[in-house]
């Protein structure tokens, strides 16, 4: 069971989770491969010191040594309560945001990003809290997938809400002023194109 399922609340679930995109061993990778590619020609063109190249295809498992123990130690969750993140497997750090406190999440991608499927997703919490999860592989389906819990927590809140006399409060709706479809007043997400609103 890992470090995220053991503090989870009471009925919580988690529905997404992920660890961080293997881009954090893109240099370790690149050594190792140089040195392997090294190793091979100096053998077949020269004959000899071909443990240069294996050297330095050692070195490049020592520069995994890092990122592999960050990427034991990390991973990110979306639950049906919170977005929950863990990172480091000696000094532990972790987050947790509850759904009905985020403003809003963005995702940044550089280009490196959009062509390798990695990003950083921020995350906006009330008082103007910031949390950084980065090197997210698919950012855009994390994000949606907080849309999506943020949309059902919304809708599950409204439907349950008792008023005066224990009668269910009326829906009260407007138009997203991105894609004109109706959504609650109060709400912070768009369940139909996706895009933060500012509730009412």
């Amino acid at each position: 069971m890992s470090y995220l399922d053991e503090h989870l609340l009471a009925g919580e679930r988690i529905v997404h989770r992920t660890r961080p995109h293997w881009i954090m061993f893109a240099l370790p990778l690149a050594v190792g491969l140089a040195g392997a590619g090294l190793a091979l020609a100096l053998h077949l063109f020269i004959g000899d010191y071909w443990y240069i190249g294996a050297a330095v295809a050692a070195l490049g498992i020592l520069l995994a040594i890092g990122p592999a123990i960050r990427y034991l130690g990390s991973e990110f969750a979306v639950s049906d309560k919170r977005v929950l993140a863990r990172t480091g497997l000696v000094q532990r750090e972790s987050t947790e945001t509850l759904l009905s406190k985020i403003e809003a999440i963005s995702v940044d991608q550089d280009l490196a990003g959009r062509m390798l499927g990695f990003g950083t997703v921020a995350i906006t919490g009330t008082g103007g809290t910031r949390e950084e999860l980065k090197r997210i592989p698919r950012p855009l389906e994390f994000r949606r997938q907080v849309q999506s819990q943020i949309v059902f927590q919304e809708e599950r809140s409204s439907r349950s809400r008792p008023v005066d006399g224990g009668a269910a409060p009326a829906r009260v709706e407007r138009e997203c002023p991105y894609c004109a479809e109706p959504i609650l007043a109060r709400a912070k997400v768009c369940k139909h194109c996706g895009r933060d609103v500012q509730p009412l």
